[in-house]
């Protein structure tokens, strides 16, 4: 790469150089461009990086909440002048290998970002994006669509809308209200203090004129900023900004700073309102919110960072700690923790399940409690293992998501403020520069605390109380609304808005112009690489267990992962299995209390896990394991390896304080996740009716075990202590054990001794099993079960069996899957419905295909649709272009790259489920096999086992379930409330 070229001032394609920087972090240079007519900003950052990103970012301030650049964001990916079809966003990932391909509303910028490894991908999604950012159709029925609609029939006039219901679903959840009105409330004078994602109250009075206005206004090249990364050639894509879109465009002097927040010189309170069954304490929280340092103060960023590290890290955690043993609220609350989003940022943190009245309390326990943390000091201990962990951080090689991604997340805090996109690029400095202020004042950080907690008068007193009339008020306020609409419309008015709605039909309805699909740029099958990645590993015995060995450049860290079978557990054990993990997180070890424990794993390791996995082989047997995982720098992998020893079968898990706390935890951490989650529990319970191993699996992460959790009190505390012991006992087993060790090369001669003295550790010989748990007995006939929570949207999942592992017929229902999700199925329930989102899978162990949707407004008609669509594909025609997108999908995701800690994860399940790069390679020619008469196919079989048996499961709130009813009477069948 020829990077020495250019230099500040030098003109490009119509931009002129800021600056020319070496940016060794990233092991590449970054180029600073302006467009000299339009002022756009671009920053490139060049290295070897395969896996190129780019974003273009907008800054979008919300003057009401109305929702408006949240409706945008969807919008504005729903066909341009070059690409005019209804859904190019679709159309690209249909056609694409990208490793991310999104669109995100921030509570003042909007931002389009997308990553692909192949340069010709990279390109079509560089030239879709551009033009729907700059040249948008913005159509009405878009608009009816993304945002909302007014519909009348014969039943009356309501609203529809894809962000609409998105909305109604987000104000269903109660974290979500408490963290996103703290913020609101805590800078009530800016544009932050509006919902850039949109009220529903308040996103029925937005009109299309208003919404077209707001794009004018902001989305102008002047307004606009791109990022470019990774190995592309220094100034790539400025010429063709500048001949398509920049060179004509002109500039406007678009205001888009936010205003400053007025410092406060006294506390403030505030009290909200959220959805739940039943009120009481469980259903409130009270958090304390502060305004604290700008975010484009990189040590600032840095120093809160470790702060909340530090006192809320783990449960051991000062702050955190002191909240779970106050006995003022049920637990913390999840909201707790800091908001860089913001340029003041904020930090929460607070309660869970907590009587209303005691909100002055809890405001004070918090504020004596960060001041005895004040004067005693921080366990300098404690301080040096939250820094070392940070430092592992940056030494590890990252993933999870696109670098250019994690880059953007740093670089844009400086950037739409103003400041220059590398004043807060950089993560290795800032940290630098926060250990030599701790070195020089070991008090640092306390007094930052001092300063921007204690003392800070901008604090924020936030109080939500559940309430049983909550979401009937907001429904009745919204439908309120829509019959003064009509009566507001007049006749003439009405038959309008008919007329309108039969227009949206017919958009929707209508198939796409081939030509204009045809213009949507797209990968064909031939630009994908032919090979596999393979799997080779060296089996090696480590006393009584495997050890599979794969070496990698890790950059000096070590991947241990450590599988430990469960099969034979008892049913009270089996069942108790993911109460017995955490506890062995939650307590210490001998005479070392937790807090103790917490450090050492902090300072030792770069990370640990225990969780549960169940599933089937290819050969078709059972697994049920306990997954250990751990990642460790090479020089600590002794000190490491004793720590991982004593807590897998050390741990004080007899502790009754900590299993009382695990017991809060847990329940909890179910409340808080499931109206996010909704979907994925349905999905869970709907195929555990069709799989044995589901079942189990079930039982151990879906509603059953929320449900057993919540049937336990603290009067069942020594009966779960024993139970604790007998688990501990029964896994402190070599013979239980498989190894598997990702590593450097030059580091294998060190390691590998020291993991087989690991395993050494562990008792040679089992332990009776006792009392088997009895055989999984499935029901015979098809399922339905329903739920119930507070919420004015559905989430679904309906399941039913699909061919046997590694067939051609499976591999052609896993095409199939993806060609519904993103064709038929994405238009009937997403477009014309306005659910947030749909999908169809094909779970190819467990030999089962679930169709599921998310935030739904409906319950029938999407089931009806699934119906349809699958019937549709079994008569054919078959579309050949979306069959080949459909393989170019899931072909192209094995071409992601892979961190270490995600290769040595998927490569060791590769090898406990006996996936080898033989078979991979024969499903590979099986999927390339797949045309339209094997889709026929595969949808006929999928018909076919319907009949026999399925499952379904729906989980929605009491309204929607009476109003869905009324369309088919088997949904009165008594559901199940689930304890929000």
């Amino acid at each position: 790469m020829e990077t020495h070229r250019w230099k500040v001032d030098d003109e490009i394609a119509g931009f002129r150089i800021l600056s020319v920087e070496a940016l060794a972090e990233y092991q590449g240079t970054g180029y600073h461009f302006k467009h000299i007519e339009t002022g756009m900003e671009v920053f490139q950052l060049v290295n070897d990086d395969r896996e190129r990103f780019f974003s273009y970012l907008f800054k979008t301030l919300p003057n009401n909440d109305s929702g408006v650049a949240h409706i945008l964001e969807h919008c504005v990916l729903s066909g341009s002048e070059r690409y005019p079809v209804r859904d190019p966003f679709m159309g690209l990932l249909k056609g694409s290998v990208n490793t991310f391909m999104n669109a995100m509303t921030y509570p003042d910028k909007t931002l389009y970002p997308a990553a692909s490894p192949l340069l010709k991908d990279f390109d079509n999604l560089f030239s879709v994006y551009s033009d729907a950012v700059f040249s948008p159709l913005l159509k009405e029925e878009t608009f009816w669509r993304e945002g909302v609609r007014l519909v009348c029939d014969e039943a009356g006039c309501h609203y529809e809308g894809v962000v609409f219901n998105e909305m109604l679903g987000d104000g269903s959840n109660h974290d979500s209200i408490v963290g996103r009105n703290a913020m609101r409330a805590l800078y009530p004078d800016t544009e932050y203090s509006f919902n850039s994602g949109g009220d529903p109250k308040a996103i029925i009075n937005l009109d299309y004129q208003q919404f077209v206005s707001f794009y004018n206004q902001y989305y102008h090249p002047s307004n606009a900023k791109l990022f470019l990364y990774g190995d592309l050639e220094v100034g790539a894509k400025l010429a063709y900004l500048d001949e398509h879109y920049l060179a004509t465009r002109g500039s406007l002097n678009i205001n888009s700073s936010v205003h400053p927040a007025e410092s406060w010189k006294a506390q403030r309170s505030v009290h909200f309102s959220s959805p739940t069954e039943e009120e009481g304490a469980s259903a409130n929280s009270v958090v304390v919110a502060w305004a604290t340092e700008p975010v484009t103060d990189s040590l600032a960023v840095v120093t809160l960072s470790s702060i909340v590290d530090i006192l809320l890290g783990n449960p051991a955690a000062p702050l955190y700690k002191a909240i779970l043993e106050s006995g003022i609220g049920e637990d913390i609350s999840p909201e707790s923790g800091m908001r860089p989003e913001f340029a003041q940022m904020g930090m929460l943190v607070g309660f869970k399940g907590i009587e209303a009245s005691r909100a002055e309390e809890a405001e004070a326990f918090l504020l004596d409690t960060l001041k005895k943390i004040v004067e005693e000091g921080i366990d300098q201990a404690l301080i040096a293992s939250s820094l070392k962990r940070s430092r592992f951080r940056l030494l590890e090689i990252p993933g999870g998501m696109p670098n250019g991604l994690r880059v953007l997340n740093r670089l844009m805090r400086g950037w739409v403020h103003g400041v220059g996109p590398t004043a807060t690029i950089g993560a290795r400095e800032p940290l630098a520069t926060l250990e030599g202020a701790i070195a020089k004042n070991p008090r640092y950080l306390e007094e930052w605390i001092k300063t921007n907690l204690i003392e800070n008068p901008h604090r924020l007193l936030v109080s939500v109380t559940g309430s049983e009339t909550h979401h009937d008020e907001l429904l009745e306020a919204i439908a309120k609304h829509a019959d003064q609409a009509a009566e507001k419309l007049g006749k003439k008015g009405l038959k309008e808005i008919v007329e309108q709605n039969e227009r949206f039909d017919r958009f929707e309805s209508e198939s796409e112009n081939e030509e204009l699909l045809a213009t949507i740029p797209r990968l064909a099958v031939e630009d994908l690489p032919s090979e596999i990645r393979d799997n080779e590993h060296r089996k090696m015995q480590a006393g009584a267990c495997d050890l599979y060995v794969r070496n990698r450049f890790c950059n000096g860290i070590g991947y241990l992962n450590v599988a430990i079978d469960i099969s034979d557990l008892a049913a009270d054990e089996f069942m108790l299995l993911p109460f017995y993990l955490r506890v062995v997180q939650m307590t210490g070890i001998g005479e070392r209390p937790y807090t103790q424990v917490a450090t050492e794993t902090k300072d030792l390791l770069g990370d640990f896990g225990l969780f549960l996995e169940t599933g089937t082989s290819l050969e078709g047997q059972v697994l049920q394991t306990v997954m250990c995982r751990a990642k460790m720098l090479n020089g600590d992998a002794e000190a490491a390896l004793l720590l991982i020893g004593e807590l897998l079968t050390q741990t004080n898990v007899t502790d009754e304080k900590a299993i009382a706390q695990v017991l809060s935890t847990l329940r909890g951490e179910y409340r808080d996740s499931v109206t996010y989650g909704a979907h994925t529990f349905a999905t869970l319970a709907a195929t555990s009716r069709l799989s044995a191993v589901q079942y189990e699996a079930e039982q151990l992460a879906g509603l059953s075990q929320w449900l057993f959790l919540e049937s336990k009190s603290k009067d069942d505390v020594p009966a779960i202590a024993a139970v604790m012991a007998r688990l501990q006992d029964k896994l402190n087993d070599a013979t239980r054990l498989t190894l598997h060790l990702l590593c450097d090369s030059e580091a294998e001669a060190t390691l590998v001794p020291l993991v087989t003295e690991f395993a050494s550790r562990f008792t040679a010989e089992r332990m009776p099993s006792g009392e088997q748990r009895p055989p999984v007995v499935l029901p015979a006939e098809s399922s339905l079960q329903i739920y119930r929570l507070p919420s004015s949207v559905s989430y679904q999942a309906y399941a039913l069996q699909a061919a046997e592992r590694g067939s051609a017929l499976q591999a052609a229902q896993s095409v199939l899957a993806l060609m519904m999700g993103t064709n038929h199925l994405w238009e009937l329930i997403r477009g014309k419905g306005g659910a947030y989102g749909v999908g169809s899978t094909v779970d190819v162990m467990e030999e089962f295909f679930y169709f599921s949707t998310y935030r739904d407004p409906r319950i029938v008609g999407s089931f009806a649709d699934f119906k349809e669509t699958l019937a549709r594909y079994s008569a054919g025609p078959i579309d050949s272009k979306a069959l080949e997108s459909a393989l170019i999908s899931i072909i192209g995701g094995d071409l992601r790259p892979l961190s270490p800690s995600q290769e040595s994860i998927l490569s060791f399940r590769r090898l406990l489920y006996r996936i080898s790069d033989a078979h991979r390679a024969r499903r590979r020619a099986q999927l390339l096999a797949v045309d339209a008469q094997a889709i026929q196919a595969a949808a006929s079989a999928l018909i076919a086992k319907s009949e026999a048996i399925d499952s379904r499961v729906i989980i929605a709130g009491s309204q929607l379930l009476e109003k869905e009813e009324k369309k088919d009477a088997v949904l009165g069948k008594k559901a199940v409330k689930l304890p929000l």
